[in-house]
């Protein structure tokens, strides 16, 4: 069985476009807190592969994540142009004026900035290192009064609610991924 570093938790959009583009391989996952530590999961042997966001529709290209895969000891295998679909999810029978906190990446909150100002204006925005450990954190606080943006498989692992589905700003909004390996 093959293991994956990738950024993020489980049920991140990462995990998702890794588990599409080993789809027919077994693998399990090394979760990482930054990019770097991806890279260097592989370069120690931890892991076969790694998988890392190299550019978004909105947001352009990751400098970091393409600057790291410049090095010769990279080897690119194959990329995968995934639809990302936020969500506001909660605990379980939250209602939207309940709402004061809202937690995610900080490019998920700006890629979802129209719904979060028309919606949930009185919310307080705070930024999470993962759209995914955002809603891992939501699901143990179990308070109503905060809520996350993160993916629907997020929402089924973690036990929350998808209250609103699709609330990211542009409907295109996709995100580049790439399997890589030592070379």
């Amino acid at each position: 069985m093959s293991k994956v570093a990738i950024q993020g938790f489980a049920a991140s959009f990462h995990e998702v476009a890794a588990n599409t583009l080993l789809a027919k391989q077994p693998h399990s996952f090394i979760y990482c807190e930054t990019f770097a530590d991806v890279f260097a999961a592989v370069a120690q042997g931890r892991a076969t592969y790694g998988v890392v966001a190299i550019q978004n529709s909105n947001y352009g290209p990751i400098a970091e994540s393409r600057a790291l895969l410049a090095r010769p000891s990279v080897r690119q295998i194959q990329t995968l142009t995934m639809r990302i679909k936020q969500c506001l999810l909660v605990v379980p029978g939250t209602t939207p004026d309940e709402i004061t906190e809202v937690y995610s990446h900080p490019i998920a909150l700006v890629q979802c900035s129209r719904y979060l100002k028309q919606f949930l204006p009185h919310a307080k925005l705070v930024e999470h290192a993962d759209t995914a450990g955002s809603a891992e954190d939501v699901a143990g606080w179990g308070d109503k009064s905060k809520a996350s943006i993160a993916s629907s498989a997020a929402a089924d692992l973690y036990g929350l609610e998808v209250l609103e589905d699709g609330i990211e700003n542009d409907k295109n909004n996709a995100t580049t991924f790439t399997l890589f390996r030592a070379a």
